[in-house]
């Protein structure tokens, strides 16, 4: 039976759902193991295992809207967590390939969900600079602190037992599940300005600027991709640490990315019209000092600004499309932000790959150069269109 709760237990219920929102990494942490152990298999076929849950939850997240029309959310919480759940922890008694990236696939279908609805969740209960707060906290500083869970225990286990023990991990958020079915309460459906066609139909309208942000939000993942794998190999191949400063590099990142977190709704708040662009701008001059770096301090120093800045503008994209859409479509934004991300994701590769080819370069610091330099135009882009106060009543309009 749901129980009352307080505002501040509320708050927690709410912040606590982005707890697994990159939770897949603990593959990542563990994909030598994984490579060695199927030798018989491609290792390109091998790495699904780390990146099919990414691809798999742009199509839950696509939907996203469409199922909070059909479903009650705290249903819809329960589904998704007890996906990844299963999904997450089937792999550590299967020994097919195939099956253990289905299983993945399962778990990506439940962070499809979990993801925007961790954002969505906040809108229905919060509004105002708190709303602001808690996304913020939510997407940045919790997510980020379930990400060094999932990768380190998952590593642990790995280490101790075997690189299947490190997927049980996943059973973590069985307490998550718990906790939420026995104190989170159903949002209360918004009541809400609605226009009428000609035949009476009632519609809502969700502004081009919704589609522009999502936009961004493709290529700002696609440009971080740089970062992320490049920026080992830069440490190692110029003599200045090993593969644990490397890690080391990467931590750094998560971890200025979680104290931006508690301090994004106060960034918002003093600069309603340019947090986006100010976050897109710090990423970049994050990946300018990495590029520039002749040290690994400098690295550090670069990867903690980065980090800090995709803590304000990953948020920041979530924000910015709550605010621009109408509360009773909130969750077919929130829902394309998060199925964005993913394609940024999973188009990134391929991206850096073609601009590689045409320069004639290859990996290293060349696509640190390349992500600086397209995080600064598209910073640049959104602070001209930044001046332009949200109109939730323009646009493009969605049958109810």
């Amino acid at each position: 039976m749901q129980r009352s709760i307080g505002k501040k237990m509320l708050m927690f219920l709410v912040v606590i759902i982005a707890f697994q929102d990159v939770a897949a990494g603990v593959a990542g942490s563990i994909m030598a193991d994984i490579i060695k152990a199927y030798p018989d298999y491609d290792p390109t076929i091998v790495m699904l295992v780390a990146t099919f849950p990414g691809l798999i939850q742009i199509v839950p997240a696509l939907f996203y809207g469409k199922l909070t029309k059909k479903f009650k959310k705290r249903t819809l919480l329960f589904t998704g967590l007890t996906l990844f759940i299963i999904g997450g922890t089937l792999p550590a008694f299967i020994d097919s390939l195939p099956l253990i990236i289905a299983m993945r696939g399962i778990l990506g279908l439940g962070v499809g969900i979990t993801m925007p609805l961790s954002v969505d969740i906040i809108t229905d209960f919060f509004e105002g600079r708190e709303k602001d707060f808690l996304i913020g906290f939510g997407t940045s500083t919790v997510a980020c602190i379930g990400a060094i869970f999932f990768q380190l225990v998952g590593g642990i286990l790995a280490d101790a037992y075997g690189w299947q023990y490190g997927f049980l991990t996943y059973l973590f958020p069985l307490w998550i599940l718990a906790v939420t079915f026995l104190y989170l309460p159903e949002p209360e459906k918004k009541v809400q300005a609605q226009t009428q066609d000609t035949e009476g139909e009632k519609k809502l309208k969700l502004p081009k600027a919704v589609y522009w942000t999502c936009l961004g939000q493709v290529i700002y993942s696609g440009l971080i991709f740089g970062y992320v794998t490049n920026i080992s190999v830069v440490i190692q191949s110029d003599n200045l640490g090993s593969a644990t400063e490397a890690g080391m590099a990467i931590s750094v990142f998560t971890f200025g990315t979680l104290l931006a977190g508690f301090v994004f709704g106060r960034v918002k708040h003093m600069l309603p019209n340019m947090f986006l662009p100010v976050g897109i701008g710090f990423t970049a001059l994050g990946m300018a000092i990495c590029y520039f770096s002749p040290s690994l301090t400098l690295i550090f120093i670069g990867s903690i600004i980065g980090g800090a800045g995709m803590g304000i503008g990953l948020p920041g994209v979530f924000a910015r499309v709550s605010d621009l859409a109408p509360a009773g479509i909130t969750s077919v934004g929130v829902g394309l932000v998060v199925a964005s991300q993913g394609i940024g994701g999973i188009t990134g590769p391929f991206a850096f790959q073609v601009v590689q080819n045409i320069f004639n370069q290859g990996i290293g610091r060349f696509p640190l150069a390349v992500s600086a330099t397209g995080l600064v135009l598209l910073a640049i882009v959104w602070a001209l269109t930044a001046s332009k106060s949200p109109n939730k009543n323009l646009e493009v309009t969605l049958n109810q």
